[in-house]
Parts: structure tokens; C-alpha cells; sequence
């Protein structure tokens, strides 16, 4: 595939920026290599440039943190670029002056999902796989992420393809019965056809099911729990989240705003909802608040009267 990327290399932090053990800086590009050698100081007196494809090196980030260095070597990479992540101990500090260290020396900051964008565009993914990546970070169930990994896997790809090789293949059968028609070619019968096109029909059907329930496992069921002032709504939550989430009195038109919170309901993402007591309402902020309520249960998948 073409190289939209020419010379450019990109930088940027890969782990979340926080207090952790460890943080992970990457780079990308065809500098990558050359841009290592100028800011690591190895343990065994050999540049980065020099280490074998794949493996963890000890060293300094000079003047900045003790770390582990890896070079992946294109194409067997992420992007099917050369590659360089440096694993050092996390912290914001730490982490952003080795990022800066890395654009001053020739790196670009890569912009969001960039490194994704290079995997689709030298062909390692394709789109759906590319849009699967996201969907595995933002798993919030296990069959959620068994979902998002079979699509990773190329799964739909697979799918999707050999619907794609079905359909030209009854194209090609029908232009064959039209064009040579009078030559002796034997075409493939109108009943057979059909077969195909009915297993195909089939096929897409399930295709666009399987779409929908994706829907679900990606966003969730919007579960609205609704209902006249001081009924447990609240209390509810709280069960089912087994903390106290919400705030819990005697006195009705104590929840003023919507609360949501999300929980594993065998696998299913259901993102519940605590409204407001739906009432007349005494004063504005409880009018808002029942105007909220009532927006909350028409947006909802699912609600509990």
C-alpha cells in the first residue's frame, strides 16, 4: 500500500497520564530508531539502532528516569513502522518531559487514534478493525470484550467479505446469462439463483441483528428509574449498585438532578438512571428537576415505574 507518511514520525504518551508503576511513551516513524539513539543511554553501551527487533533493553532516559526500551522493527509492528516504546515509571512528570524530549528531537505529536490511523493505511487492519480497537478499551463487560476482540480477530471482516464475494458471484452469473446468451454457455438456473439470494438475504438479516445487539454491549441499556417523590428510587439504586451512591432521605424532592451509573447485568451493560420524584413541583429547581425526570424516561431503553 501507498506511504502516506513519508518521513514523519510520531510521538506520544500510550499509558493514562497518572500515578501508576508504570507509564509507556511511544514512537513511530521512520526516525524512530535515530531519535532513541539520541536520548537513551543503554546499559551494555549499544544505541538503540544496534538492538534486535522485539526485546526490552535496560537503561536512562537522560536525566530523567531508569527504563525498559523496546524496538520493534517495521513491518512486523503495530503500524508497520519501526517502533520504540519506552516503558519508565509513571507519573505526569515524568512522563510529559520524556514527550518533549522526544518533539525535540524531530518527533511529531501524534494526534488522537493516529497510531490506529497508521495500522489502517498500511493495510495491517481494516476498518472494522480498526473500529474494534476502541471498542476493546472501552469494554465494560467480558462479553463485551469478546465481542470487540472476534471483530479485532477480523471476524466481521470475514463475514463481510464473503457476502461480498456471494453477491458478484450471482452478478456474474446473471451478466453471464445476459450477455452470452445466444453463445453455448450454460448458465446457472433461475431456482439456484434463487437459493443464493435467499442464503444471502438470511446472512445480512443476521448481519444487521448482530449490529443492534453490538449497539447494546458498546452503549448499554438506558435503564430510567422514575416515579412519584419518596418511593425508593434512590434506595433502589443503591441496592443494585450495592453502595450508597445516591443520597438517601426522609424529606421527598431530595434528588434534584440525574444520576447514572453503570452495572454488569450478566454481561449486559445497563446504565441506570435515578430521577427526580415526578410531582408538580413546588418551585423552579423542582420544576427542572421533573422536566429532567421526564427526559430521562424518554430516552431510556428500559424503565422501572
Amino acid at each position: 500500500m501507498k506511504n502516506y507518511f513519508n518521513d514523519d514520525t510520531i510521538a506520544a504518551i500510550s499509558t493514562p497520564v497518572g500515578k501508576s508503576g508504570i507509564g509507556i511513551v511511544r514512537l513511530s516513524g521512520r526516525s524512530a530508531l535515530s531519535i532513541a539513539d539520541k536520548i537513551f543511554v543503554p546499559s551494555d553501551g549499544k544505541c538503540p539502532s544496534q538492538f534486535p527487533t522485539h526485546q526490552l533493553n535496560y537503561g536512562w532516559i537522560k536525566d530523567i528516569d531508569e527504563v525498559l526500551l523496546s524496538v520493534m522493527r517495521a513491518p512486523r509492528t503495530y503500524t508497520r513502522e519501526d517502533i520504540v516504546e519506552i516503558n519508565c515509571h509513571s507519573g505526569i512528570v515524568i512522563l510529559k518531559k520524556i514527550l518533549e524530549l522526544l518533539l525535540k528531537h524531530g518527533a511529531r505529536l501524534a494526534a488522537p487514534g493516529e497510531f490506529t490511523k497508521r495500522a489502517y493505511l498500511s493495510g495491517r487492519i481494516d476498518l472494522a478493525q480498526a473500529e474494534a480497537v476502541l471498542d476493546v478499551v472501552n469494554s465494560q463487560t467480558h462479553i463485551a470484550l469478546n465481542v470487540a476482540l472476534g471483530q479485532l480477530k477480523g471476524r466481521l471482516s470475514r463475514k463481510v467479505r464473503a457476502l461480498r464475494k456471494g453477491l458478484l458471484d450471482i452478478l456474474t452469473q446473471l451478466e453471464l446469462s445476459i450477455d452470452f446468451s445466444d453463445q453455448d454457455v450454460e448458465p446457472v438456473s433461475r431456482q439456484e439463483l434463487s437459493q443464493r439470494m435467499n442464503r444471502l438475504w438470511q446472512d445480512l438479516k443476521e448481519l444487521s441483528e448482530s449490529a443492534d445487539k453490538g449497539t447494546i454491549l458498546r452503549q448499554g441499556l438506558a435503564c430510567a428509574i422514575c416515579g412519584k417523590p419518596n418511593v425508593g428510587k434512590s434506595s433502589l439504586l443503591n441496592a443494585l449498585l450495592r453502595r450508597d451512591r445516591a443520597i438517601v432521605t426522609p424529606i421527598p424532592g431530595t434528588t434534584r438532578d440525574t444520576l447514572e451509573e453503570t452495572v454488569d447485568l450478566s454481561g449486559i451493560p445497563l446504565r441506570l438512571v435515578d430521577t427526580a420524584g415526578i410531582s408538580q413541583g413546588r418551585n423552579l429547581a423542582e420544576k427542572q428537576a421533573v422536566k429532567r425526570s421526564r427526559t430521562a424516561l424518554k430516552e431510556a431503553d428500559l424503565d422501572f415505574p
